[in-house]
């Protein structure tokens, strides 16, 4: 009993503390206090080759209920090309799940789940840069976003404890972030925007730009 009341104060504490606040960075204009604001950057292999692409997530950590609501403001520097797209998008998505324990705190899977809601933009502001890439930008005047919705907890890998075998995989005592998947993809927001197939000179920024996303398969896909 003992044990479960010091898990119980470890996930309140951390869900309190946790979290990497980067106001005054790119994107984080669009991230409004309770929410905090994280950047980060990955490298994307688009056809052979790693990229850097740069990220900025909003997101809130509840304290009524064991959630998370995270979203994707910013994606900076993807190069052209629909696998390098979906690559880069995706990979925000991981990280944002990968990393739930900095932003949020932890919760054991033998306790109790986290639901995490992850949003991406739909209509936003779509710039082409200098270098050959392209970044995409929250528009607070064309909201309309796509909400998919994530079971979350940490999985020690003990047998009789908590297994999950696509988790697992590295045998018992390797402790793994448990996540799956379990709504289909929605769209969320009153906001509207159509599709401008024209692929301008470097420099030039489409607002409102309609981009493809797993609620919708029309838009722009880094083609």
């Amino acid at each position: 009993m003992k044990k479960i009341y010091f898990v119980l104060l470890l996930t309140i504490f951390l869900g309190f503390v946790a979290g990497n606040k980067a106001s005054g960075q790119p994107g984080c204009e669009n991230c409004i206090a309770p929410w905090s604001c994280t950047t980060f950057t990955l490298t994307i292999n688009c056809n052979g080759v790693d990229f850097p692409v740069e990220y900025t997530v909003c997101y809130f950590c509840w304290v009524t209920q064991s959630r998370v609501d995270a979203e994707i403001t910013r994606i900076d520097g993807i190069p052209i090309g629909s696998n390098c797209y979906w690559n880069a998008r995706e990979a925000g998505v991981r990280w944002i799940l990968e990393h739930g324990i900095e932003l949020c705190g932890v919760l054991p899977c033998e306790v109790s789940m986290k639901t995490f809601k992850i949003y991406e933009p739909v209509c936003a502001d779509l710039l082409f840069n200098q270098n050959g890439t392209y970044s995409i930008y929250l528009n607070p005047e064309c909201d309309l976003k796509c909400v998919r919705e994530f079971e979350w907890c940490w999985c020690q890998c003990v047998r009789g404890i908590c297994w999950y075998e696509e988790d697992c995989t590295e045998g018992e005592g390797y402790p793994k972030v448990h996540w799956r998947q379990i709504s289909s993809p929605q769209l969320e927001g009153s906001g509207s925007c159509t599709y401008n197939p024209s692929q301008p000179k470097p420099g030039t920024r489409i607002n409102c730009q309609k981009f493809k996303t797993p609620c919708n398969d029309d838009g722009f896909g880094g083609e």
